[in-house]
């Protein structure tokens, strides 16, 4: 069986555990007919890419916003892993929370958002913690071609689902809006859990060679995404990394 076909067994094999089940007795798979059940489920059984993301907020709260800032994100500011006061960008902030949070601990937070419900839940709750930062109503892509780059950008939530179509314009940017020096901050989805409204997951393989290509890696460790859907959350990664500087 070609390598192609085995990888797509495997990722079968992943979305469909049942099919792991089996007796040892009878432990011989039919990988001919595996692989025709998984040309027909495996696409309809993956995380479909959202396109409409003020859709999904104007169905209510949304998997990923639990209206408080991420543990993470407040441990990496308490470890002082990048400098304090600095110029952040956050792609797609949501309701605010997080680039809020970093905004009340003086650093200078630039944070866009394409779905407007999102951006005046964020711009409300700014007001009422009385929070200085500039919000952005726009496509992240198109804000970026004229943002310049920051100290800092932050991902929660953007890399797991941009990477599903448009990993390659996705990568472009982070290069146009850091420079050398540049920290890059992002929360994914991470295997080994599957549960009902959790994100979509990402390999540390494919962190490692996607992310890897223009930053050097800080941390990549094992941490949780917060969620309405759950009192646990889901389980994540998170990846400080830092674009290289020049040697002189």
């Amino acid at each position: 069986m070609h390598q192609v076909e085995a990888e797509s067994i495997s990722a079968f094999l992943y979305f469909n555990p049942s099919y792991l089940h089996f007796s040892r007795k009878t432990a011989k798979l039919d990988l001919i007919v595996l692989w025709e059940i998984e040309m027909k489920q495996l696409t309809r059984e993956r995380p479909r890419p959202i396109t409409d993301w003020d859709g999904v907020y104007r169905q209510g709260t949304p998997a990923w916003d639990s209206g408080i800032p991420h543990a993470e994100l407040i441990r990496v500011m308490e470890e002082k892993r990048f400098p304090k006061g600095g110029t952040v960008l956050e792609l797609g902030c949501g309701s605010g929370a997080d680039a809020i949070c970093m905004a009340k601990r003086r650093y200078e937070v630039t944070a866009v958002e394409c779905s407007p419900i999102a951006l005046e839940r964020a711009r409300l709750r700014a007001e009422r913690e009385d929070a200085l930062l500039r919000l952005v109503l726009d496509d992240v892509f198109e804000f970026a071609l004229t943002a310049g780059q920051f100290d800092l950008v932050y991902d929660c939530g953007f890399y797991h689902w941009m990477r599903l179509t448009k990993l390659e314009p996705y990568l472009d940017m982070l290069w146009h809006l850091t420079r050398p020096g540049s920290w890059f901050f992002c929360l994914a989805g991470a295997l080994d859990e599957r549960a009902e409204g959790g994100p979509p997951q990402v390999t540390e393989d494919d962190i490692r060679f996607e992310l890897g290509r223009l930053f050097e890696f800080v941390h990549l460790r094992h941490a949780r995404l917060e969620s309405p859907l759950s009192k646990h959350g889901f389980k994540a990664w998170s990846c400080l990394m830092r674009r290289p500087t020049i040697k002189k």
